[in-house]
């Protein structure tokens, strides 16, 4: 008995994922979504953050990873590195962290606690203040 492909009974479910993940991203953009502030902004919790995000998610999503290679792709290359990124919520890191998006599958809370999961987001969403080092004073003055 030949068996027929199985493409076309698949197609609703693709529909379904690619219109859920529209709708996740629209939804946690909107004003009104609660933001979530996972972890304090402070210089050791964002360091703490750093050393995760690069523990934890660096392997897809530092440069030449599989992950930022597929944003790359799908965003262009200005948005494929998510420690460059301006526009993520923490929510939104969060939950695509935990339900997967296209090709990054879920982390469960085993593979990344929620208390790590909180201060990577706090550090991928981190002010702009805290992006790059303030510059150092003209010719040796103290900032006061």
């Amino acid at each position: 008995m030949r068996t027929k492909p199985r493409l076309r009974s698949l197609a609703p479910f693709m529909i379904f994922a690619v219109t859920m993940s529209a709708a996740i991203a629209i939804g946690m953009a909107r004003p009104g979504f609660p933001q979530v502030k996972p972890a304090e902004d402070s210089p050791q919790q964002l360091e703490e953050g750093n050393k995760l995000f690069y523990a934890r998610c660096g392997y897809c999503h530092l440069a030449g990873g599989t992950g930022t290679i597929m944003l790359g792709r799908r965003l262009g290359k200005d948005r494929a590195l998510l420690g460059q990124r301006t526009d993520l919520t923490a929510a939104y890191v969060i939950k695509i962290t935990r339900v997967g998006l296209n090709s990054m599958p879920p982390h469960t809370r085993i593979e990344v606690p929620d208390s790590e999961l909180d201060l990577i987001a706090a550090y991928i969403t981190r002010p702009a203040s805290a992006r790059t080092p303030a510059p150092p004073p003209p010719n040796g003055a103290t900032h006061e």
